[in-house]
């Protein structure tokens, strides 16, 4: 299958050159053609761009798909939950693995007769792995919590060095001039 060029719109790139306030870039883009080229023929024709021409912004050609923009990233509280999730099915897969391993084992005596997938399937079910499995499970929640942990003692501190500076606080400079008391020692 060969990549077939789509004719270049160059009356369409003309006109949004020289009627909109669009950058040559974002023009290129909705052509999907590069800026260079634009700025070639630009030049090469000589079309003006009118300086702060208001003119409308045009959707994109009908051809070319709408991409919308970024979705709202997942908050933080929402993947430690989900992570937390997993690590518990996981661990309850673990789990069933280690309370029926003398069955497994049997079934893959029985059933499997090639020498190299039967070690391979022994090894699987095997106490290193599962211990390895265990260590990495493990090590993911520590992660997890971690994250969401509060913030650690030098955050504290400097939230606390902040607050102690700020209007009203123990170090903030006081308003006005210093002024004297006057004390009777009678």
């Amino acid at each position: 299958m060969t990549d077939e060029k789509q004719p270049v719109d160059w009356a369409g790139i003309e006109r949004d050159y020289t009627s909109t306030t669009r950058s040559i870039r974002e023009i290129a883009g909705w052509f999907q053609i590069s800026d260079t080229a634009i700025r070639k023929r630009a030049k090469a024709e000589g079309w003006v761009r009118t300086k702060g021409s208001q003119g409308s912004h045009l959707p994109p050609p009908a051809n070319l798909p709408v991409i919308e923009g970024p979705k709202e990233p997942p908050k933080l509280d929402e993947v430690i939950g989900r992570g937390r999730n997993l690590i518990d099915r996981l661990m309850d897969e673990l789990d069933a693995e280690t309370l029926h391993r003398g069955e497994m084992e049997v079934i893959i005596q029985e059933s499997e007769t090639d020498p190299a997938r039967l070690q391979a399937l022994r090894q699987a079910v095997s106490l290193p792995v599962r211990a390895k499995t265990l260590q990495t499970l493990a090590l993911a929640l520590k992660t997890m919590s971690e994250t969401a942990a509060p913030e650690g003692k030098k955050a504290q501190r400097k939230s606390a060095a902040e607050a102690s500076t700020a209007p009203g606080g123990k170090f903030a400079p006081r308003p006005g001039p210093p002024h004297l008391s006057v004390v009777s020692n009678k």
